[in-house]
């Protein structure tokens, strides 16, 4: 898929379907170094060890030992000689008041590293906390028709950003009152997704370091690394706006097959599924985001004909097949002021054009050899030629023929007219090429063989 075509789709509008993610943020290599002063108040706090909790932006404050400290279960005495055993409960805790004379170093009983002057956690990576997060996305699309939804749905979310991260630390006491030790502030950790239209694999981003600190900001006394994890995607469609599977349609010129069109002009769509029981609507978004009902001429499930509003913006624009059931099928489509093309017998796009002879009052079908007189007349058909009217050359065999009158013919909606004198210095020429151009802009050749 073009990436014009990916930028198309991905604008395309989009109902209450979403792709849920469980994103969690997570802490590790935590130490604390420093005076720390947040639970030495006697008698109700209960120095020298506390329960740390954390708030961050993926959840709030809990007494749940989200900064988990460290703790060896056995007993430990201060510098004045009172002991006592302490984690007998196996929660990991901090000492949280190092501005005491008993707690301070060097009772290594209340510190585990670097001298007994910092304490480290011995505890592995902590999870902060978890969020559900609801990203809308498109309905399920079958871009290459095969029955089998391949895009929309959780692929189109690509990477998640939870943005900038924080992680304030606090003393949690039920009785006296959390204190802060102190808030850290991390980089986005963005998480590149590999998703399926209808879930996403576990996946985690990089582990950042903080870049600034807060009460105080010097010095840093609480150390930590931050990464966030997606732990799955799902895709859901709660208002059952997806009820049918979305194909990817495209459009040419109906006479030509080429994929530039121009505003007035007819064009095709083909794909797979697009009609039902219902009638079909075909709608086009233009580059100016204004969005126009198309005229049907004809539909069927593999293809439909309609006239491109007048009204639409020249450039890409975003195509809606749209039936009683919804959306059925999107694509891109390419749109230039003028976009010449001349329809042929066969409809291919190629040959003898689907055109009238004149001799005087009579016509004759241009897909017979034409017998070429000073008043020889060709009546040429196309569409995507009335933008540049003015402009218009037709050249039979390589000679300039002269125009008699190029624009819109008076019965058919979308279909133009070109009508020129075919040059009798031709006659006897046998096959021969016919070029048409607006503005230098080529349409499709056609071939004539004349007599």
């Amino acid at each position: 898929m073009s990436n014009k075509l990916a930028l198309l789709l991905a604008a395309a509008p989009v109902a209450a379907q979403v792709c849920t993610l469980s994103v969690a943020g997570l802490n590790r290599e935590r130490r604390v170094t420093g005076e720390i002063a947040t639970e030495c108040p006697a008698p109700l706090h209960s120095a020298p060890f506390g329960n740390w909790g954390v708030t961050s932006n993926f959840g709030p404050k809990r007494d749940g030992h989200q900064f988990q400290g460290w703790c060896r279960d056995s007993r430990v005495c201060d510098n004045n000689g009172s002991c006592r055993t302490e984690c007998r409960d196996g929660w990991y805790e901090w000492n949280s008041c190092t501005t005491r004379a008993e707690f301070r170093p060097p009772n290594c009983t209340l510190y585990n590293a670097e001298e007994c002057t910092s304490q480290v956690s011995t505890q592995g990576i902590n999870v902060m906390g978890t969020q559900t997060v609801a990203i809308r996305v498109r309905c399920p699309i079958d871009t290459n028709n095969d029955g089998t939804a391949d895009a929309g749905g959780c692929t189109d979310v690509k990477s998640y950003t939870h943005g900038s991260n924080f992680m304030s630390v606090y003393e949690l006491d039920p009785v006296t009152g959390d204190q802060l030790v102190q808030s850290l502030y991390f980089p986005p950790t963005p998480v590149n997704l590999n998703c399926t239209v209808g879930s996403c694999p576990p996946t985690g981003s990089e582990w950042t370091r903080p870049f600034r600190w807060e009460s105080p900001e010097v010095p840093a006394k609480v150390h930590a690394e931050m990464a966030m994890v997606v732990n799955s995607g799902t895709f859901s469609d709660p208002a059952g706006a997806c009820r049918v599977l979305l194909t990817v349609a495209s459009t040419v010129s109906a006479a030509s097959f080429q994929p530039v069109v121009a505003p007035d002009s007819l064009a095709t769509v083909f794909g797979a599924g697009l009609t039902d029981s219902t009638p079909a609507r075909v709608f086009l978004t233009g580059a100016d985001g204004a969005r126009h009902s198309a005229g049907i001429l004809y539909s069927s499930p593999g293809q439909i004909n309609f006239v491109v509003p007048a009204t639409v913006t020249v450039g890409e624009a975003a195509l809606a097949v749209e039936s009683g059931l919804g959306t059925r099928a999107i694509g891109a489509v390419r749109l230039a002021a003028v976009a010449p093309a001349i329809f042929t017998a066969d409809g291919s796009g190629r040959g003898n054009p689907a055109a009238l002879v004149q001799r005087g009052s009579e016509f004759t079908l241009a897909s017979e050899p034409v017998v070429v007189t000073a008043e020889t007349y060709l009546h040429l058909y196309g569409t995507g030629i009335r933008g540049g009217r003015q402009a218009v050359v037709v050249r039979i065999g390589g000679v300039e023929a002269p125009l008699l009158y190029a624009g819109p013919q008076p019965e058919f909606p979308g279909l133009d007219q070109v009508n020129v004198r075919i040059p009798q210095l031709l006659a006897g020429r046998g096959a021969v090429t016919v070029e048409l151009t607006v503005f230098g802009v080529a349409a499709n050749p056609v071939v004539l063989v004349l007599r």
